[in-house]
């Protein structure tokens, strides 16, 4: 019992969206918890004794886990392993669906992580969805204000220093992810979208996603969520963080507007305006 499909990332990016989206389509099956952290997380031996894992998946919520006490049983008191991972998904391909699961950490793997998850589930389809990087990770930042984890009147200066951090500029890292990704698993078997799709184009960006995951359309059926990120609350980024940051990732988004066209070529040439 292995998953069909993965959304990967990026962080930030529009993934809880994702998540409603597939959660509608009548074949398709994803876990309960959206995030599993099985492949990022290889230290979690039990979830119910990691104080951060309770915290994440909220231990605590007795109505969650009535609705299914048999799935959430196995996924906080049995011990984690690739038989533990691939039965999280028995009850969706009893039923005869499409099985997937939505962690947006698994874009920053390294190469022998995903080494093994071709392994374990070679036919795999994987779906990664990237932002504007610059606002990718202001809104990072300003989560961990809204978190109380960050002074959100810190200056620049700080707010620099947050972006660089080795963890957050990984998740902006598109190149590498999927390059990473592509250099494991057939090109064909990755699917690439963009938050701003989710606004300008949400039902075409629903059906691509859907025919990837070779499951029929939706149509009028489909309910389509708002795209709201709310994490950045309406603050702008400042005028130099985003200089600052565009200069870090112009070479990475020239690269991808050469490959994608459109919405990396928009956040180039916004780049390039800052910069001018």
């Amino acid at each position: 019992m292995v998953p069909d499909f993965m959304v990967i990332g990026a962080q930030r990016s529009g993934t809880t969206w994702l998540h409603r989206v597939l959660s509608q389509h009548p074949d398709l099956w994803l876990t309960p918890v959206k995030e599993l952290h099985y492949f990022d997380k290889p230290r979690i031996r039990f979830g119910v004794l990691d104080a951060d894992e309770r915290r994440r998946a909220k231990f605590w919520d007795l109505k969650r886990f009535g609705r299914d006490p048999r799935w959430y049983t196995r996924y906080w008191f049995l011990p984690r392993s690739d038989a533990w991972y691939g039965r999280l998904f028995g009850q969706g391909l009893r039923q005869g669906k499409r099985v997937g699961e939505i962690t947006p950490a698994y874009a920053t793997l390294e190469r022998p992580v995903w080494e093994r998850m071709q392994r374990l589930a070679p036919e795999l389809k994987l779906v990664f969805v990237m932002r504007d990087p610059v606002l990718r990770v202001w809104s990072a930042i300003r989560n961990r204000v809204r978190k109380g984890q960050f002074d959100g009147d810190a200056a620049v200066a700080a707010l620099l220093e947050q972006a660089r951090l080795p963890g957050a500029a990984s998740r902006s890292d598109y190149l590498r992810t999927i390059e990473t990704v592509e250099a494991v698993f057939q090109p064909a078997q990755l699917h690439c979208c963009f938050f701003e799709q989710l606004s300008s184009e949400p039902a075409a960006l629903a059906d691509d996603l859907f025919g990837f995951l070779a499951v029929p359309s939706l149509n009028e059926g489909l309910r389509l969520p708002p795209a709201v990120n709310v994490a950045a609350g309406g603050h702008e980024p400042p005028l130099a963080f985003q200089r600052e940051m565009a200069r870090d990732y112009l070479p990475m988004v020239d690269r991808l507007a050469e490959r994608f066209g459109a919405v990396p070529q928009g956040w180039l040439e916004r780049y390039r305006n800052l910069l001018s």
